[in-house]
């Protein structure tokens, strides 16, 4: 899987599960032993996906995909989910939750992007 699109979709699937569980978690906050459970991270499922770079050029440089340093730190895999053997905190829920819908709105941006460069390539 190297296209951009793959990988946006791969994402908001992962999204969606993440938001299911979110919303599990919430609505049993009030239940009597209920664990609050969470979902495998995005950054595990692209660990074994390989980006290969394009290069049209000879002028362009080379770069592995290794020595591209990636910040995002909680996003996550293929909707697993584990139960963390907490209770369900209210707020962490409603953050992780507002998080998704942060993510949600940065996937879409980037395929709407993505969506415009190949339409405008294709015109010529």
């Amino acid at each position: 899987m190297t296209n951009v699109l793959d990988i946006a979709s791969l994402q908001g699937r992962w999204l969606f599960a993440k938001e299911r569980v979110l919303a599990q978690n919430v609505a049993n906050a009030n239940t009597p032993g209920y664990k609050a459970a969470n979902i495998v991270p995005f950054e595990a499922v692209m660990h074994d996906i390989r980006l290969q770079m394009t290069s049209t050029s000879p002028m362009h440089l080379r770069a592995e995909v290794s020595q591209i340093s990636s910040t995002a730190q909680e996003d996550a895999a293929g909707g697993e989910t584990f139960y963390s053997g907490g209770d369900v905190n209210l707020d962490q829920e409603m953050l992780k939750s507002s998080e998704v819908m942060r993510d949600y709105a940065l996937n879409a941006s980037v395929v709407k992007t993505f969506h415009s460069m190949i339409s405008q390539a294709a015109k010529g």
